[in-house]
């Protein structure tokens, strides 16, 4: 399936039309799209259990929502990437628990904090094969492995400890240590700001990883020491029991978004919201939900369904992946809409009695030959025997594939005879009727007497809302798939 484009609705019911991307906050109203450049970690972005999830997504998510814009988030791991998405204008917002340096606060405009966190040094306390013995299963794709990340020697168990250092209790017994960061970490800086205070020199090594591997590679015993935001670290310490988060290496810093220098009257407006979040219960939440909840964090960081850890979306992936190729879709697509229907839960019963992963109707389950329905391999099954069903009936129609994709959803969720009346709308009031925006604005009017009572509309009264949403939801959520689960890794 080829790129889709994510048709969206505000709140009154007006079809959004996306336009052409600018430097300021007029230009994002006026695409009615706000395109945000963000690594995949875990706190700022990730996919667990089909959901996407994270800190700065769910704050930007919320802003986004409540300006009626749509949110199209774009994974990008390379810090240098990120703000050359900014710079190019390929990204209006980078969202990276960003902690302005001097360099980067003369090619980009920061926000307000949205909190601070000191930075601690995070060193190990105990054996490092205990930690690795506990490391989670599934393939890491984090990141790329790089000189912190080590791949370990073919038939080689866990990792066994390679450094081993005196635990330091002050910033001052730092001098002479060799300290493990990130590439472009913020924290270089406050080490060479330690260093003046101490007279000492410490030996800073960058590697081409993320925070949360380096720490990985301290409680591994690969590294001696990393310094890091202590909000994250003691994150990680619920995991790797052997690692001590401590000293305290600097003062407070601020985390915040970027944006672009031209973009003055976005970051005023990013500013008035966070201001006024701040002082409501939102902000608040999110940090507990994200940075304090440490059972909620051990669950995601144990489970195999933490997907950008581990590939996997569901317990169903491989029912996916075989009945995906019946249809042509993607089997990440056909995962989207298993889990808007379901949220991949196999006894889910919706109020008007459709049951299962594909949330079939009895009626519909006998007619597609399913036998027992809360069976989840014959309820795949006969769900994407219905979307054959309707992509034959819509082929005809609707000649692009990518348009005709939308009203094949949309035609599982409300049936297809009211989308048809929704076509049947749009041509008689002179709109493409093989255009899913234009369609999807009548369906919108078939919530209204004087429309549902039109003589050309044979199926009367729908809640168009719901499937103009529907297929919104499948298409979007699709694309934060598509950026976690590779097609090699599927098949």
């Amino acid at each position: 399936v080829a790129e889709h484009g994510v048709a969206t609705v505000r709140a009154d019911g007006a079809v959004r039309r996306r336009g052409r991307h600018g430097a300021d906050w007029d230009a994002v109203r006026a695409r009615d799209t706000l395109v945000v450049a963000a690594p995949y970690n875990s706190t700022t972005y990730f996919v667990y259990r089909g959901l996407p999830l994270g800190y700065e997504y769910e704050l930007l998510k919320k802003f986004a929502a409540e300006r009626s814009l749509a949110l199209k988030w774009v994974v990008v791991q390379d810090r240098d990437s990120l703000f050359a998405m900014l710079r190019d204008g390929r990204a209006d917002v980078v969202a990276a628990r960003l902690i302005p340096t001097p360099e980067e606060e003369r090619r980009a405009a920061f926000t307000h904090a949205l909190y601070r966190a000191e930075p601690v040094l995070v060193q190990r306390t105990g054996p490092a094969g205990v930690a690795a013995a506990a490391l989670p299963a599934g393939t890491d794709t984090m990141l790329k492995a790089g000189p912190a990340e080590p791949a370990p020697a073919p038939g080689a168990g866990t990792t066994t400890a390679t450094i081993r250092a005196r635990m330091v209790q002050r910033p001052s017994e730092l001098a002479g240590r060799r300290v493990t960061l990130p590439e472009d970490s913020p924290h270089a800086r406050t080490l060479l700001e330690l260093e003046d205070a101490i007279s000492g020199d410490i030996a800073v090594v960058e590697v081409d990883a993320s925070s949360e591997a380096v720490i990985r590679e301290v409680a591994k015993g690969n590294v001696a020491y990393t310094v890091a935001e202590g909000n994250l670290a003691r994150l990680h310490a619920t995991t790797f029991r052997n690692l001590a988060i401590r000293p305290v290496v600097g003062v407070p810093q601020k985390v915040a978004w970027a944006v672009r220098r031209d973009a003055p009257a976005l970051l005023d407006t990013l500013n008035a919201w966070i201001d006024s979040e701040q002082a409501g219960p939102t902000f608040a939440q999110l940090y507990r939900k994200y940075f304090v909840d440490q059972r909620a964090y051990q669950q995601r960081a144990a489970s195999r369904y933490l997907t950008s850890e581990t590939g996997a979306l569901s317990p169903y992936d491989s029912l996916l992946r075989r009945h995906a190729g019946a249809l042509s879709w993607d089997w990440r697509l056909l995962g989207s809409q298993m889990y808007q229907e379901s949220r991949f839960k196999p006894t889910a019963t919706s109020w008007v009695g459709a049951r299962g992963l594909m949330q079939l109707m009895p009626a519909t389950a006998r007619q597609f030959g399913v036998r027992a329905i809360a069976d989840p391999a014959q309820n795949v099954a006969g769900g994407v025997r219905y979307l054959q069903w309707l992509q034959q009936q819509w082929r005809p129609r609707i000649a692009d594939s990518t348009e005709r994709l939308k009203f094949v959803l949309a035609s599982y969720n409300a049936g297809l005879g009211h989308v048809v009346d929704a076509q049947r709308l749009a041509d008689k009031h002179g709109d493409d009727p093989e255009k899913w925006d234009d369609v999807a604005y009548w369906l919108l009017q078939l919530s209204k007497a004087e429309y549902h009572a039109d003589p050309v509309v044979r199926y009367g009264y729908c809640r168009g809302l719901e499937p103009v949403q529907y297929v919104a939801a499948i298409l979007e959520r699709f694309e934060h798939y598509r950026q976690f689960v590779t097609r090699a890794v599927a098949e």
